[in-house]
């Protein structure tokens, strides 16, 4: 998941995503692979409802992606990877010049690692996604082009408070829509059913590539949605796009809220600014 890009930074345009040559990327998901997705997703009519819903609205919801009886053992390995971190350094900074390439602390109490990725139960976890409707929806989301850029855990302590509306990235364009390009799946860690969720605002993601202009369009047109919080029941993902309006809301879910987090693009798509390159763990501590 990349560095966010807050709405007070939207004045006109945002920058536009430059398109890099690809270099291997350890991540990526074997061909080979492709064909047990193809072969175990219940229906191509399935993938088909999810990914028109996903271009309109900028995000879909894919039921049972999952067996929810498996997140309690990754939850505990989540936070365990964060208390390692925390016991490494435990004044931590926020923002990415304080972070670390295993972890970068995005807002006060807000955490998104990479460290401990290696740990059994999240292994498992990456390909039970890799398996499930929710990436066979983001196959046909992207046009059969994908590879899968990175995996993470976003983890907001309890009482953690909002998110400043955000995109994760920029349009291809900066005069016309174009189809998705890079996305994110979110699989909840704890039942998020109850509030403290992430929010969305609905077909915003044909708005950001010249906010102020095309927010004062939709409401003259009366097209501007409400908005709102995505039933995510345990086990499903949520997947939405790179620019589509989003915020993680205020968790009061009881407990720290972690978060799995699987980003696939088009194999010609690069995140440039994510994670610093100093180590947390320089002895090879990490995953």
């Amino acid at each position: 998941m990349a560095a966010t890009i807050a709405v007070a930074e939207l004045k006109a345009a945002l920058p536009v995503a430059t398109p890099v040559q690809a270099s291997p990327i350890l991540d990526s998901t074997p061909d080979d692979a492709a064909a047990v997705f193809a072969t175990q997703f219940e229906s191509d009519d399935d993938a088909a409802a999810l990914a028109t819903q996903f271009e309109a609205d900028g995000y879909c919801v894919a039921p049972g992606a999952v067996d929810a009886s498996q997140l309690d053992e990754c939850r505990r390995a989540a936070l365990d990877a964060l208390d390692e971190c925390k016991a490494r350094d435990p004044t931590m900074g926020v923002g990415q010049k304080c972070g670390y390439r295993e972890i970068v602390q995005r807002m006060p109490g807000r955490y998104e690692l990479r460290h401990g990725l290696d740990k059994a139960p999240l292994v498992a976890l990456r390909r039970s996604i890799e398996k499930s409707r929710a990436f066979a929806a983001a196959q046909r989301i992207l046009r059969d082009e994908m590879r899968v850029l990175g995996c993470s855990v976003v983890i907001a302590d309890e009482d953690c408070a909002a998110q400043a509306w955000h995109v994760d990235g920029a349009h291809m364009s900066p005069s016309s829509h174009a189809l998705p390009h890079v996305l994110n799946i979110f699989v909840p860690l704890v039942d998020v059913t109850k509030g403290g969720g992430t929010e969305i605002k609905p077909g915003s993601h044909f708005l950001t590539r010249n906010l102020a202009k095309q927010m004062l369009l939709a409401r003259i047109k009366k097209t501007l949605r409400s908005p709102l919080e995505p039933l995510v029941s345990p086990g499903d993902a949520l997947l939405f796009d790179y620019r589509v309006l989003h915020r993680g809301t205020l968790n009061n879910t009881g407990g720290p809220r972690p978060v799995f987090v699987v980003t696939v693009a088009k194999p010609w798509f690069r995140d440039l600014v994510n994670f610093p390159k100093r180590a947390l763990f320089p002895d090879g501590g990490d995953a």
